[in-house]
């Protein structure tokens, strides 16, 4: 026998949940840019009076400190240094991963 296609309210059925299926899956990928959060790395400067622990930075140039941030553990952090800051938009935070050169 013959295939009969579906009843069209099965086949509204299926197709509605196929785009939100795909709407949700759009959504999960541009999360970070909706966030309004930055999503590419940053030059930063450590605080000068930096001594320990968690750095505060001057971000891409800024004239006020934020912070602080977290660092790799490969990298020490030191008063002064120019770093690169990669954001972690899931925390609305940056990472500090290492001294530029």
């Amino acid at each position: 026998m013959g295939q009969h296609p579906l009843p069209l309210d099965r086949r509204y059925q299926a197709a509605l949940q196929d785009i939100q299926r795909r709407l949700r899956t759009v959504e999960m990928r541009t999360m970070g840019i909706d966030s309004g959060f930055p999503l590419m790395a940053l030059a930063a400067q450590i605080d000068p009076a930096y001594s320990s622990g968690d750095p505060k930075v001057f971000l891409n140039g800024a004239a006020t400190l934020t912070g602080p941030y977290q660092h790799l553990a490969s990298y020490t952090p030191a008063a002064n240094d120019l770093v690169l800051a990669v954001p972690v938009v899931a925390l609305q935070t940056y990472v500090i991963v290492g001294k530029l050169a």
